[in-house]
């Protein structure tokens, strides 16, 4: 697998922007998520301001792309970290994916992407889309990271654990964000130590995602998961 790391353009990463937006009115605030993390810095009032607004206006979204275009976006604010992923960030990944994930793919019904490509955008955290069965990618909301090359490597590790599972295991049994986010987070404690969002400390899916069942029957395991889930919250279905 090809993994590579590049800026997005300014047009790339303000349709990243607006796509955030609606993603995070749509789906993400009704699981407790803040729009903090997509803003591209702190001081950011007049996007602040944007996330704020549940429906935007032609107007709203000509100031705001005015405003991201001509006082936010500078590509090098995207490219501060690709020195320290060539020198280590990518060796390290490569390794903790071949020597974790790979042995379970069979298990998890889930395969290899040939090409991972690492896009840079603004804000904070990551996320993924699994392009098709060849590409894979991970959006690097990397303008207000602080971390090392450790920390990039559980960013980097944690999206793809998403990726892997996404058509699988997520969309095959209707596992919603919450419980998705858990099972991840469980995965990736259990192979990289990478500490577990507190958000979702007191899941429905700690007693179901355990070592031994992310190493040998993961699918069937999510299954029964939200089997009972649904009984528990749909009782007279």
């Amino acid at each position: 697998m090809k993994i590579t790391m590049r800026p997005m353009s300014v047009e790339e990463a303000w349709t990243y922007i607006l796509w955030a937006h609606g993603n995070f009115h749509g789906e993400l605030k009704k699981f407790g998520y803040s729009y903090n993390f997509l803003v591209p810095k702190p001081d950011n009032e007049h996007i602040k301001a944007m996330f704020e607004k549940e429906i935007l206006t032609e107007s709203d979204v000509k100031f705001y792309k005015d405003f991201f275009v001509n006082e936010i976006y500078d590509v090098k604010d995207l490219q501060r970290l690709d020195d320290l992923f060539e020198k280590s960030v990518k060796a390290n990944l490569e390794r903790g994916i071949n020597k974790f994930l790979v042995p379970l793919l069979p298990s998890w019904n889930a395969t290899l992407p040939e090409t991972l490509e690492i896009l840079c955008t603004y804000g904070g955290g990551a996320g993924y889309w699994r392009k098709n069965d060849k590409q894979a990618i991970i959006y690097f909301r990397m303008s207000r990271y602080l971390g090392n090359e450790f920390g990039m490597c559980d960013i980097f590790f944690h999206e793809f654990v998403h990726m892997l599972i996404e058509e699988p295991i997520i969309q095959k049994y209707k596992v919603p964000q919450d419980l998705k986010e858990r099972i991840v987070d469980l995965i990736c404690y259990e192979f990289i130590q990478k500490p577990v969002d507190e958000l979702f400390a007191n899941s429905f899916a700690n007693a179901y995602i355990t070592p031994e069942a992310i190493k040998t029957n993961l699918p069937a395991t999510v299954k029964k998961m939200m089997a009972d889930y649904n009984a528990m919250n749909n009782p007279d279905k």
